[in-house]
């Protein structure tokens, strides 16, 4: 890996959409001869550099990969003022540059090649809400730990969490805060973060810093109006009959120790979904991509498996 924390060979570049924001996108060609083409998209207050080891995982396996990081966060535009506040009220708006990064940039470059989707976390959700607005793009899609809904302390919580949110919102506090998130690096408690995301001490580390070398790309914690997005989107994805209409096959990995998101949530969706398989991973938390290399393994190779089948 490279000493500026992306993988070698990378083509960075940044990609106005049709509404003048402009998204840090990288390309990372296969080591030797390409036979398909991955996008990759990433998770909330992720960045390309997170991504790196797993990039090139792909890359000697024979992927073109596309990665790029989400408006709001990573080295793509920001949606305010300050650039620590996450902050993005209209989800379907990030599914919309999916779409424009498929149609603009990846197709006119490999225009033969199969392509197949990897996403992560939040990037599931945009990803389901992809496949179900433009079927028949994604030869295959891979869901890891997909966010389907909330895991924030029991169901009291999360309902007082929406409701609180609703009325900030309404009252005119969409761009504020939400209470008790990072208004900057030195609020997050990286000991719970660890714990809730990978057993990997050295993975974890190599994502701090790369902060560290660009401290640009830090996001801090989500906005009411990001609160507000959110739940939006988790209304549409969970709302009858819409997960039903994806026809894509569909391989999602779930962490035996989430602790970030709702994994029965998810297991009602796929059950519903007509090409849709799941695995259990066992003893992987959350970033299942930068597990310790027992479960990581694991991972990869599913993943191979599913998209040579």
């Amino acid at each position: 890996m490279s000493n500026d924390f992306l993988p070698e060979n990378g083509l960075i570049d940044h990609i106005a959409m049709d509404d003048g924001i402009r998204l840090r996108t990288g390309f990372f060609p296969a080591k030797g001869k390409a036979t398909a083409t991955i996008l990759l998209v990433s998770g909330h207050r992720e960045f390309l550099e997170k991504y790196t080891e797993f990039i090139e995982d792909f890359q000697k396996r024979g992927f073109d990969v596309y990665g790029y990081d989400h408006r709001g966060q990573g080295g793509s535009d920001r949606m305010l003022k300050n650039p620590i506040k996450s902050h993005n009220p209209d989800f379907g708006r990030i599914v919309v540059d999916m779409h424009q990064i498929v149609e603009k940039v990846i197709k006119p470059a490999r225009p033969d090649h199969p392509l197949y989707l990897i996403a992560h976390s939040m990037g599931t959700q945009f990803a389901i809400r992809y496949l179900h607005d433009h079927p028949g793009i994604f030869e295959k899609a891979v869901l890891l730990s997909p966010f389907s809904n909330f895991n924030i302390g029991g169901k009291l919580f999360t309902f007082l969490t929406k409701a609180s949110a609703l009325l900030a919102n309404f009252l005119g506090f969409s761009k504020f805060f939400a209470p008790g998130q990072a208004h900057d690096r030195n609020m997050i408690d990286h000991r719970d973060a660890f714990e809730a995301l990978t057993h990997d001490h050295a993975r974890y580390d190599w994502s701090q810093k790369a902060l560290e070398s660009k401290p640009h790309l830090f996001i801090g914690g989500v906005t009411f109006g990001w609160l507000k997005g959110v739940m939006k989107s988790m209304k549409i994805i969970q709302s009858a009959g819409y997960v039903e209409d994806i026809k894509t096959p569909i391989l999602a990995l779930l962490a035996e120790e989430e602790n970030v998101v709702d994994n029965d949530m998810t297991l009602r969706l796929l059950d519903k979904m007509p090409n849709a398989s799941y695995e259990i991973i066992k003893g992987a938390r959350h970033e299942t991509y930068r597990e310790i290399d027992e479960i990581r393994d694991q991972v990869i190779a599913k993943i191979e498996e599913f998209f040579a089948s």
